[in-house]
């Protein structure tokens, strides 16, 4: 049987137990219930199960090694305590990181750190095993008629249990490297061969981002590849190496390496490629893992069930709607030849009524087929929906690690788990999340002292929410720290050129401006956590890029909150169609909020900026005209878009309105050096092209 073809779900499969552990461990160590145990133990037990069916010894070892040292916590011969947490934490890492590499085709065989970590496992085991045999009775003694008494000494004639010495690297054939029985861990000896690492061995995370004008970006991110190869090994690449070659690859991709080599080497390896623009060579955080896309999504049965029933009907449906055209097609020829035969007016009269009757068949039809599409595809599009629980629940994890890094103590909370989002927004918001939790740690949430010294709790309290917001879905994290510092970046802007001199304030808009421009930093050193100026940087043209918004709340000494609004879904949008200089342009209607005519008495010039009133509101108009460089018209008969986005309501003043409609939306590659107007394109029902706004530009 070709098992390959079910690596990928294998690799589904075991995250979502991973995510399980990882959560109990959590869990564990917080309150240190023993009931957490049993779910670890189960999740180990279940994925050793399915790696030994693939055939993957490294996982089935490894897995392995865990469940011997939670079977001893299970049974109370081993207490839980800060190392043995420790090690589970490692434990579940390194059996993460050998499932990737098992699906990849790289984990016949333990790897170093993985026969490492059977050692220490091994250790942990032992300690417990040694105390238990000291009061029971030498088994292999019993076996031969030779028992000892319980607290006996050992007779010459007792066979002593010979340690068993794997060594899994020079088995024949890695694919039949036996299982470790349970009592072969407890006596496991590992050659120095076997276990050691290179001696400066590290992790490196390497950021690279091509250059805009680069031709063939999945080409030269593979000549970058092969160029980090050489240097070392290559642990995993985001996004994968297979979506290189796809048109929505914009050059932007980040490698984790296993090298020797120090960072300068690494960064002239990197540009040594050529079309290089900007590289970034790190560390990885405590807990930070480069994650593939997911290639899967469960469905609830009845969604299914209830696709098949409409595709049923549309069957049914089609069916109909073949014979009507029938019907018609042979009322024509009965017309045409009554028509010849124009004295048999009979003839001529029952083919018109046919006609007409299958005209009036015709049109139920067509009103049902289309009752049926749009049916099917709201039922298409729950299927790709999925829970942000999925995302969410990685960083529990990331939040214990990188607040341990930073000597800080605080609670994490998740809310609205279970709102749904498109499965590839789900994707893509998972780094930026990553981005604006490791900066509310590192720069809000303050150290137990300092917050003590504020009258606050020494524990600190990390939000991460969801929620629906109209036609958009609302993600939400929020800090109670000390907000960020109004004055120090205003004074590292204007130091920057980036302010003028004569500006004594920033607003929560301001301030996000200037927080989100690439390479701005307040942080006085480059720390693996925060300093380099990438952060928030990288989640707004993240968040700007799906469509969506990046707004900031923030208030000195109480906290802070950034709010991600984006879509629902990418794949279909409703859009309000507008007429701009004779051609069709699709504003998304999210960001609408309502249209009317234009009236010129309305018009106020304010600072030099042209706005409009209403009901007592001085809004920011904007001429869509010039904004796409054609000819101004005259004012009379044109209409304004009331749009809102980032928190801000612009004027849209467009030349007429056409409608709304659901539009499938298309990658849009605009043109070297253009200015970001749009965010797709979409086929209109007449065939004609039209241009998806990107209002967030606009505003």
């Amino acid at each position: 049987m070709d098992l390959a073809r079910y690596a990928e779900l294998f690799r589904t499969e075991s995250r979502e137990h991973l995510a399980e552990i990882e959560t109990a461990l959590l869990a564990l160590e917080r309150d240190g219930d023993p009931a957490h145990i049993a779910v670890l133990f189960r999740s180990t037990h279940t994925i050793k199960g399915m790696a030994a069916s693939m055939g993957y010894r490294a996982v089935e070892h490894l897995s392995h090694g865990l469940e011997t040292l939670l079977d001893a916590l299970r049974s109370g011969a081993r207490t839980v305590d800060a190392d043995v947490i420790a090690l589970l934490f490692d434990g579940t890492d390194a059996l993460a990181q050998s499932v990737n590499d098992a699906v990849e085709g790289r984990g016949h065989v333990p790897s170093s750190p993985g026969l490492a970590l059977l050692e220490r496992l091994s250790s942990a085991v032992d300690t417990t095993a040694a105390t238990a045999r000291s009061s029971l009775p030498d088994p292999t003694a019993a076996r031969h008629g030779t028992a000892s008494p319980p607290n006996g000494p050992q007779t010459a004639a007792t066979p002593v249990a010979t340690p068993v010495a794997v060594q899994v690297a020079t088995l024949p054939d890695p694919m039949l490297a036996p299982a470790l029985l349970p009592q072969d861990l407890g006596s496991l000896e590992l050659s120095d061969s076997m276990v050691a690492a290179p001696a400066a061995m590290a992790e490196r995370l390497i950021e690279i981002r091509l250059s805009p004008d680069a031709a063939l970006k999945g080409v030269r991110a593979l000549m970058v590849l092969g160029r980090l190869e050489a240097l070392g090994t290559v642990r995993s690449m985001n996004p994968a190496q297979h979506t290189w070659n796809d048109d929505s690859f914009d050059g932007t991709f980040t490698i984790a390496l296993g090298t020797s080599s120090d960072d300068a080497i690494i960064e002239a390896a990197v540009r040594a490629a050529g079309d290089v623009a900007r590289v970034t060579v790190r560390q990885p955080a405590a807990g930070q893992r480069e994650r593939e896309t997911l290639r899967h999504v469960r469905i609830d049965l009845r969604r299914l069930d209830t696709l098949l029933d409409l595709v049923g009907e549309l069957v049914i449906t089609r069916d109909r709607l073949v014979r009507t055209t029938d019907t018609l097609s042979d009322c024509s020829v009965d017309r045409a030849a009554g028509a010849r035969r124009e004295t048999d007016s009979a003839v001529t009269a029952r083919a018109l009524a046919d006609r007409a009757q299958a005209e009036r068949v015709l049109g139920t039809v067509v009103h049902d087929t289309a009752r049926l599409i749009s049916a099917l595809q709201e039922e298409v599009l729950r299927t790709r929906m999925v829970p942000v629980g999925q995302v969410f629940d990685r960083f529990p994890r990331l939040v214990r690690d990188v607040a341990r890094d930073l000597g800080k103590d605080l609670m994490f909370v998740t809310e609205g788990r279970d709102i749904e989002l498109d499965r590839s927004l789900l994707d893509a918001i998972g780094d930026p999340i990553v981005h604006l939790l490791r900066n509310a740690i590192d720069h809000g949430i303050e150290l137990p002292d300092a917050r003590r010294r504020a009258g606050k709790p020494p524990k600190g309290r990390l939000i991460l929410r969801a929620t629906r917001d109209r036609a958009a879905v609302v993600v939400q994290v929020e800090d109670d720290g000390g907000g960020i510092d109004r004055d120090a970046v205003l004074a590292r802007a204007q130091a920057q050129g980036l302010v003028d001199a004569d500006v004594t304030s920033l607003s929560d808009d301001g301030l996000l401006r200037i927080l989100a421009r690439s390479g701005f930093s307040t942080a006085a050193s480059v720390t693996s956590v925060s300093g380099r100026g990438v952060g928030i940087d990288v989640v707004a043209n993240r968040v700007r890029a799906l469509g969506g918004a990046l707004e900031l709340a923030t208030v000195t000494g109480r906290g802070s909150m950034f709010t991600l609004r984006l879509p629902v879904t990418l794949a279909i949008v409703r859009a309000l169609l507008v007429n701009i200089g004779g051609e069709t342009y699709a504003l998304p209607a999210s960001h609408v909020i309502e249209a009317l005519e234009y009236d010129p008495a309305t018009l106020l010039t304010l600072r030099g900026q042209e706005t409009v009133t209403l009901r007592d509101d001085v809004i920011p108009l904007l001429r869509m005209r010039s904004r796409f460089g054609l000819a101004q018209d005259c004012d009379e008969g044109t209409h304004v878009v009331m749009v809102e986005a980032a928190g801000r309501h612009t004027a849209l003043q467009v030349d007429a309105l056409i409608g709304q409609q659901d539009v499938v939306v298309k990658p849009y590659d605009a043109v070297y050096g253009a200015e970001t107007l749009f965010a797709g394109a979409t086929i209109l029902g007449d065939g004609t092209p039209a241009l998806i706004v990107d209002v967030g530009s606009l505003t």
